[in-house]
Formats: structure tokens, sequence, C-alpha cells
């Protein structure tokens, strides 16, 4: 909560051009700016319930911020294969750890992760960085991440918009949130798992 109090000190006296400042800090967020993401998006509508931004100003100037960074982080796995996660801040991002995780997760759920990844913090950077080291077809990347982002950014900005009054009740609802996020995303998990292996049986009883 002190994060999202400094960050509120440091927009506020912007007025509306906090808007532009947010777009930038959601683009180094995606390599590797040690602030939480959800939290830049919570700010923006504590601003926009206080009446210094405009709501829907804000969310599509963060959306595009997250889009772009996203992208961005995409492009250039794309076009520097697997030799970028020995450079900068990518090879502090990339762990041995880590990267083993970044690639079984790929394996079990293919390019589906991609969708997932806009909901997990420390793996965000990296499984979209793999993406596009693995070749996924950029249309796939923006449908898949686009889709995801259409979800949680105006989530957690109205999350920021409805609470900002209450800063004590709006750490709480961030933290439930959070909660029912990686709840509906396990039962998402296992639902693909389930559907996967009742695939996997009925093509089995055709081939028989």
């Amino acid at each position: 909560m002190q994060i999202l109090i400094h960050l509120l000190e440091f927009l506020t006296p912007y007025g509306t051009h906090a808007c532009f400042l947010m777009f930038g800090i959601l683009i180094a967020c995606g390599f590797g700016l040690p602030l939480p993401e959800d939290v830049v998006l919570v700010t923006g509508g504590i601003l926009a319930s206080h009446g210094v931004v405009n709501f829907w100003t804000v969310n599509a100037i963060c959306l595009a911020g997250v889009l772009i960074g996203d992208f961005t982080i995409f492009s250039l796995g794309r076009r520097f294969g697997p030799h970028i996660k020995e450079v900068g801040v990518f090879k502090r991002i990339f762990s041995p750890a880590r990267d083993q995780k970044v690639r079984s997760v790929f394996d079990k759920y293919g390019d589906k992760v991609i969708f997932v990844a806009r909901f997990m913090p420390g793996l965000r950077t990296p499984i979209f960085l793999s993406t596009g080291i693995f070749h996924v077809k950029p249309w796939k990347f923006l449908a898949l991440d686009g889709l995801a982002a259409l979800i949680s950014v105006p989530l957690w900005i109205y999350v920021g918009d409805f609470f900002g009054a209450n800063l004590e009740t709006l750490e709480v609802k961030m933290k439930q949130f959070q909660f029912g996020i990686y709840f509906v995303l396990a039962a998402l998990v296992v639902l693909f798992i389930v559907f996967a292996l009742v695939k996997k049986r009925a093509m089995a009883r055709i081939e028989t």
C-alpha cells in the first residue's frame, strides 16, 4: 500500500497529464521495473475517482501502454531469439530456474499460456519474451494478450475508482480481487485439462 500512496503523491500534481506518465510506467513494467502493474492501474482508478483524470481516458491510455509494452517484449524475443536472454535486464529476469519453469508451462499449455500470463506478474515478461523466441504468430499473440488485457486493465482501474475514497478498504479489496483472479485461472486450467483428456479419449475410441 505504501507503493500506491507514493505513486499517488507522484502522479497527482501532473493532473490530466498523469495518464501519459502511467503509459510510460506501464511500458517500463514490461521491461522489469520493480513495480506491480496492478498498482499502477489501481492508482489510475483512484485518480479518476478524485477527478484528476477522466475514467475512460485513463482506461484507453493504460490499455495502450500495457499492449505496447507486451508487444515490444514479444517483438524483441522474435527478432533476437534466445540470445536476448543473456543481455541486460533480461539476463536478470531469466534465471535458470525461471527459464525452466517457463519452458514447462509452454510444454503443458502451448500458446494458451499467453492469455494466462497477463495475470501472472512474476512470469509475464519471461513468458512474453519466450513467446517471441518460439516464433508464435504476432496476430495470435495480440489476440490472446489483448483479450486478457481487456479484462484485467479495466478491472483494476474500476477497483481503484470504486474504492479509491477509502485506502484501507481498497487494500482488502485488491487482495480479494487478486485471489478471485487466481481462483478463476485455476478453474480454467482444470477445465482445459479435463477437456484435453476427454478429447484424447474420444480420438482414441475413433481410431480403434
